[in-house]
């Protein structure tokens, strides 16, 4: 079990120290090893990502598997919880495009994956999954759940803002999330069992 966190917004928005103390909360998800970087970009306007991870090492416990890992073909940026268990035919296959690999980690088997098929490379996974993906070309965060979202991932959006994490309380040790009850929402998972997607 792993724990990612991130976030993307202003460079005034994305406070470290705010963000640190979030992924300090996941630690209980990952021993083995913790990272953390940001990305700043100022065209077509000035933004921070945020990329943070702690890991539970499983397959690949050199340091070639340490999150935040970039590609550095394409310059995108990943943070992974999970186990993908078909990653061992999707590299073969990978390869067979020409496509190097560093690591022996299914993290970089994602990455290279995304940075193939895009947003396609998700009809390719077998396992549970939850990660995130910062797209250098498009300047664009992709996040993914496996289709039965049995690893977690929660998010928040609000004023230009938007921050992820693999714990709700993460997002709230931050002090960047608002701790206040939205009561249409409670209303709506008392009566269905869910909440609707917001407007």
């Amino acid at each position: 079990m792993c724990g990612i966190m991130g976030a993307v917004g202003s460079p005034d928005e994305v406070r470290e120290d705010c963000l640190l103390r979030g992924l300090a909360g996941l630690a209980h998800r990952g021993p083995d090893d913790s990272g953390w970087h940001v990305i700043r970009q100022s065209n077509p306007r000035p933004t921070s990502i945020f990329l943070g991870n702690r890991r539970l090492a499983i397959l690949d416990l050199s340091l070639a598997g340490h999150q935040p890992m970039q590609d550095c073909d394409t310059g995108n940026w990943i943070v992974y919880n999970g186990e993908i268990y078909n990653f061992r035919e999707i590299r073969s296959e990978l390869e067979s495009h020409g496509v190097a690999f560093h690591s022996r980690s299914d993290t970089e088997v994602i990455l290279k994956a995304y940075g193939k098929w895009g947003a396609g490379c998700l009809d390719y996974f077998r396992g549970m999954f939850a990660f995130a993906v910062w797209d250098a070309r498009t300047r664009a965060l992709f996040l993914a759940r496996d289709r039965f979202g049995e690893k977690p991932l929660y998010y928040s959006h609000r004023d230009g803002l938007f921050l992820f994490a693999s714990e709700v309380r993460s997002l709230l040790q931050t002090d960047l999330v608002a701790r206040q009850i939205d009561e249409v929402g409670l209303m709506e998972y008392l009566r269905y069992g869910s909440v609707s997607d917001p407007d």
